[in-house]
């Protein structure tokens, strides 16, 4: 595994060029995830009980069937730009057609690792909810790089390939906390260039777990 300052470096590499482009498609996923909230918004200024009600339920739709599958989409588009592929369509079109192409999986995968992690947080006073949320980040990759993978079986992929890297996942998110602070002094305008920073970082974090993990699976066949 290379060091944290290794994974920025390429991470940064990789997105030149495309620093602006990827800051236009983040900020689509916080205009998405903004719109799913409105309606709880609205109930919170009117103080309407009911539309209190229907904007949570409605939030909570928006985010399953809709932020969670582009996040993933944002995520493996990075992933893209990590792998140096070569692309016919533009960044947008890329992010859509994976949205939809992995739509099913993404969603079915994304009300998993939620139920799981909700019904630990409170239990494990979020110890265990912190330490499964890390188990699960290669599962957008996993199911990219099979697209015929069930969700269940991204999950235990995930879990597999994450043994012995979740404190290293955890301290490579820890190291943009600078940059985190910095974006919050910027009105949080700078987070729609952070993500895909951290997004492609992560993607190269994922290329060398994925390698190591193959290499296991050679050693026991």
């Amino acid at each position: 595994m290379k060091s944290y300052s290794e994974y920025r470096a390429m991470a940064r590499e990789t997105l030149k060029g495309h620093w602006n482009e990827m800051a236009v498609l983040a900020l689509l996923l916080f205009v998405v995830s903004g719109i799913g909230s409105t309606p709880s918004y609205i109930a919170e200024f009117a103080k309407i009980q009911w539309l209190n009600l229907v904007g949570s339920s409605t939030n909570a739709l928006v985010s399953l069937l809709v932020m969670m599958p582009l996040s993933f989409a944002f995520y493996n588009l990075c992933l893209s730009f990590a792998r140096r592929e070569e692309r016919n369509e533009s960044p947008a079109s890329s992010l859509f057609h994976e949205f939809t192409a992995n739509w099913i999986n993404y969603v079915e995968s994304g009300f998993l690792m939620g139920l799981i992690i909700v019904l630990l947080l409170i239990p494990t006073l979020m110890i265990g909810s912190i330490i499964f949320g890390l188990a699960y980040e290669l599962v957008p990759f996993i199911i990219r790089d099979t697209p015929s993978i069930s969700a269940t079986e991204a999950l235990r992929t995930s879990r597999i390939m994450m043994r012995g890297h979740k404190w290293e996942l955890f301290v490579l998110n820890l190291t943009f906390l600078g940059w985190v602070l910095l974006c919050i002094l910027t009105c949080c305008i700078g987070f729609l260039w952070l993500m895909p920073y951290v997004s492609t970082a992560k993607a190269h974090f994922y290329e060398d777990v994925k390698a190591e993990y193959e290499e296991r699976l050679k050693a026991e066949c």
